[in-house]
């Protein structure tokens, strides 16, 4: 296989030296077309030796480095020659310096027949770093080395810490060393944007100076704005409203608070069904999503017994994927965005893939399952979707519907269910005739239960629609089967719907 490598790349210069001849070429000997076998190279700061790579050229060749960079030979003839690249120690004043990158030539005779190979070596990123202010961070690039000295830690999460300058916050992931609310110090680190356009910086060094008095700062209330949370940058605050194990509502506001990095020792599934009142840093807005840092969670008391609840946030990062994996084109909002056409990836998408797995997957070791018909099989292709967060079922001919995972109900309690539903629209301005039910099956006993059809007219704007259903009629256990599907099943029509925010709780 390599000697057939070998004849090709061989055949390859020798026809783009072809290509490039040109009767206008001064006298030379040097190639007209040059390949090397490697785009790349990477060494450590205290390198273990040279590597090879292979120089293929239809005539002579030579080489340009930078002096920490040796290549033996430096220059060659027609064929193939191996090649030697050395680096040296990465070192400045007896210590490790800063990483560094240089591009290497293997050149011929003009600007076509050159061969580049970028090296890159290991090194200390943080050894020289730049003072900032929180302020100043914020705004600089992504991968920007900072330091910021004379802060005060003033939460601690799972996964870092968040400080203050008096001022502003920031929050530091990945810290190198541990430290305690009330301690002074310097942070060396890199700062990166997250996806709700907020600044953090990943800690490379940390330097204890002490300890100081945290400022003391009253919370702004954010629990009649909440929809109207915005910015960039972290705020302290506070907000009351109904948590569902997931997520805090207030009211009928579209805008759901998440807890992004919950602080140390919370107990947060256990406060589903409550309603509680949080105080931590906004942590960024992407409606309907406002995530929050939790430092402080004051039970107000139990709102509702909540057996089972998915608002398929959790979807998220596979959304975000795409389709192709590369994350364009990643899922649309149909209801949100108000739009027919928007990007619906398959949920078995192979490029969709996050932690080496599909989101069917995902869903499937969750404990759900699926139905997919068509008007000949009960086991159809894919016809089920993920939109921005939520489901999409059926296409044209494809009916499909859902089943969910067992809800473990103490004994002799009622339950009901509730959804947000929507159907799709079409490019004439219809919306698809669907209807929909739930089935409650206990070991072959089958119940259904109707949900009331959706009263869209032509070119309405798409909406969710909230469904309560009494299910006290029935047992329900973790033997228990409950699964909701397309009513008109089996169709060569479109019969297409969405699924989010769907909850299982106490009847009252």
């Amino acid at each position: 296989m390599k000697k057939a490598i070998n004849l090709f790349l061989i055949s390859l210069v020798t026809a783009l030296g072809c290509v490039f001849t040109s009767c206008n070429d001064e006298e030379t000997t040097l190639s007209r077309a040059v390949l090397s076998s490697a785009d790349v190279l990477v060494y450590d700061a205290i390198p273990s030796g040279p590597q090879l790579i292979t120089v293929t050229s239809d005539a002579d060749w030579v080489s340009e480095c930078p002096d920490w960079v040796t290549i033996s030979p430096s220059s060659g003839h027609a064929g193939q020659t191996e090649v030697e690249v050395s680096v040296s120690k990465n070192f400045r004043e007896n210590a490790i310096d800063n990483p560094r990158k240089a591009v290497i030539k293997f050149k011929g005779r003009n600007l076509i027949s050159i061969a580049s190979v970028i090296i890159r070596q290991d090194g200390d990123k943080f050894r020289d770093p730049v003072d900032y202010t929180i302020e100043t961070m914020e705004a600089a690039e992504d991968e920007t080395v900072v330091r910021l000295t004379n802060m005060i830690v003033t939460a601690l999460t799972e996964k870092g810490f968040v400080l203050t300058d008096g001022n502003d916050y920031a929050f530091v992931k990945e810290s190198p060393n541990q430290v305690s609310v009330g301690d002074k110090v310097t942070v060396v680190g890199e700062k990166f944007t997250d996806g709700m356009r907020m600044a953090y910086i990943i800690g490379g060094k940390i330097t204890n100076e002490g300890t100081a008095s945290v400022p003391e700062k009253t919370p702004v209330d954010i629990t009649a704005t909440l929809d109207n949370t915005n910015g960039k940058k972290y705020q302290y605050v506070t907000l009351t409203g109904d948590f569902d194990g997931t997520a805090i509502t207030v009211g009928e506001m579209t805008c759901k608070a998440y807890f992004m990095d919950a602080a140390q020792g919370f107990e947060v599934n256990k406060l589903g069904g409550h309603k509680v009142k949080v105080t931590g840093y906004f942590a960024g807005m992407a409606s309907p999503v406002v995530n929050i840092i939790p430092t402080e969670i004051e039970d107000l008391g139990v709102n509702e017994i909540i057996y089972f609840f998915d608002d398929f946030e959790w979807l998220a990062p596979w959304a975000a994927a795409g389709k192709n994996g590369n994350g364009s084109p990643s899922a649309g909002d149909t209801i949100g965005d108000n739009n027919e056409s928007a990007e619906s990836p398959q949920i078995s998408a192979k490029g969709m893939v996050v932690d080496g797995i599909t989101a069917e997957k995902a869903m499937l070791g969750k404990g759900y399952s699926f139905y997919r018909v068509t008007p000949d099989s009960d086991n159809a292709g894919e016809c089920i979707y993920l939109n921005k967060n939520y489901l999409k079922f059926g296409k044209t001919g494809f009916q499909a519907g859902i089943c969910f995972p067992s809800i473990d109900v103490p004994s002799g309690e009622s339950v009901a269910m509730e959804f947000d539903w929507s159907v799709q629209r079409k490019g004439n301005g219809n919306f698809d005739p669907v209807t929909l039910y739930v089935l409650v099956d206990n070991n072959g006993t089958e119940t259904e239960f109707e949900i009331p059809t959706h009263t869209f007219a032509q070119n309405d704007a798409f909406k969710w629609i909230h469904a309560t259903v009494d299910l006290s009629s029935v047992t329900i256990s973790k033997d228990t089967k409950i699964s909701l599907k397309q009513r008109d099943w089996k169709l060569t029509t479109a019969n297409r719907w969405f699924l989010d925010n769907v909850k299982f709780k106490q009847a009252k």
